[in-house]
């Protein structure tokens, strides 16, 4: 135990992390980090929450705090098992630390909570105690937050999700920090933007030169934990040959329609069964269920949908060739910005007309078309799936997102998707 303590807090030398690529996430964690409250951060394996962590540390022993009063546990190591079904015993693990740095923990780091069962028990005992001057929680599943924790919580926590790197974070390690140094360095940036099409935006694959049989190798082995642990053993799948097919039908037919009954007839199941290993699956965050555009929140208003996958990366190593689906890799991409950027309530049009997306922010609706490439022949059909909308919704903007052209038509704006990333 001893050991595994001292490998998990290597800043207890007073020495900080090293090799650490800052997160825009960081700037809404630092305003309130002087705050008593619970700070969650959930979000798919492997998105960078244990290097926030890390971050948020070297922060701290900057400000003076002495780096031996920081505690931090990863819960999913095996030596912590026993604690799994009596989260007591955190208490004990909290001492053992105190008694070798000598003094008291005052920040407690949870990293993978999710595998204590009854945590948020603990969580609130040492909260209501004022045991920690601030405790820290990771988990990969947006079921941490589920009902229990919030009731027992409530006002006490805040809660924000790590993704992988947007395009704005991915291009500021390559030195491109506004649209004036993309424009100056336009051919390096569209590259930039094709391995993101292709290889997605998690970090190892970011900020490491990896070849393209190990970025594949390394893709899959993520898909496979983040099924395996986060979907079928956390859920208790039953049928497994039929959760794969699910996954790998709705990663090859990103962006297209479907219905619940349309997709149990699909995979020779029934409805609610797809129905609830969809909701698996996307509590893993691994993929978004998206709806038709309503006003109305009556059960059947939404009845299509749309399946987006977090990242292109994800999607092209377990469906399908880059090559063959430029358009639903652009598409797919610009619904995961539309989230970075702050946008919500991110749902499609199909009735009078057909628009691709509409969003919310501040309160005002945004339109948005997908299109890798305008041409004579889809220019109009592009355009006119806004003038239906109008009538259904006052839009601030109306914008279409490109791969590489620019320009503006009839209040439409068109915009190249590397520079829009940049955009507010």
């Amino acid at each position: 135990m001893e050991e595994t303590l001292i490998r998990l807090n290597r800043h207890w030398e007073g020495r900080p992390y090293l090799s650490l690529y800052r997160r825009e996430l960081l700037n809404q964690l630092f305003k309130k980090k002087d705050l008593p409250h619970i700070q969650v951060l959930t979000g798919i394996h492997r998105s960078g929450k244990s290097t926030i962590f890390e971050l948020i540390i070297n922060d701290l022993i900057a400000s003076s705090v002495d780096s031996r009063s920081i505690l931090r546990l990863n819960l999913d190591e095996p030596v912590f098992t026993s604690l799994w079904n009596n989260p007591s015993e955190l208490y004990s693990i909290i001492e053992k630390a105190e008694v070798l740095t000598g003094i008291k923990s005052l920040y407690l780091f949870l990293d993978e909570v999710q595998q204590v069962k009854n945590w948020e028990l603990f969580a609130k005992g040492a909260y209501d105690t004022r045991r920690f001057r601030k405790i820290y929680i990771t988990g990969s599943t947006s079921d941490l937050l589920d009902k229990q924790f919030s009731t027992l919580l409530s006002g006490r926590y805040f809660s924000n999700v790590v993704r992988p790197f947007s395009v704005k974070e991915l291009f500021g390690v390559h030195g491109f920090n506004d649209n004036l140094s993309i424009l100056a360095r336009k051919t390096e940036a569209l590259r930039l933007i094709d391995r993101y099409m292709l290889w997605g935006s998690f970090p190892e694959i970011v900020l490491h030169e990896l070849s393209d049989d190990i970025k594949t190798e390394l893709l899959q082995s993520y898909y496979e934990s983040i099924v395996l642990k986060d979907c079928i053993t956390r859920n208790r799948v039953r049928d497994i040959g039929l959760f794969y097919r699910l996954m790998h039908y709705l990663l090859t037919n990103t962006g297209s329609l479907f219905n619940y009954n349309s997709l149990a007839q699909a995979l020779d199941s029934n409805e609610n069964t797809v129905k609830s290993y969809l909701s698996f699956a996307v509590r893993s965050y691994i993929l978004v269920d998206a709806t038709n555009f309503a006003f109305s929140v009556k059960p059947g208003a939404h009845p299509d949908h749309k399946s987006y996958c977090i990242d292109n990366g994800l999607m092209n190593a377990v469906s399908f060739r880059f090559s063959e689906q430029k358009g639903k890799m652009l598409e797919n991409a610009v619904y995961n910005e539309l989230v970075n950027k702050g946008y919500n309530n991110i749902s499609f049009v199909r009735r009078n007309g057909e628009c691709d997306f509409i969003a919310q922010k501040d309160n005002a609706f945004h339109a948005f078309q997908v299109c890798y490439e305008l041409t004579a022949v889809n220019r109009k059909r592009e355009a006119e799936g806004f003038y239906g909308l109008n009538k259904q919704v006052n839009l601030v903007s109306r914008s279409i997102i490109t791969y590489n052209q620019e320009g503006e038509e009839d209040g439409v704006r068109i915009r190249p998707f590397y520079r829009w990333c940049f955009e507010d």
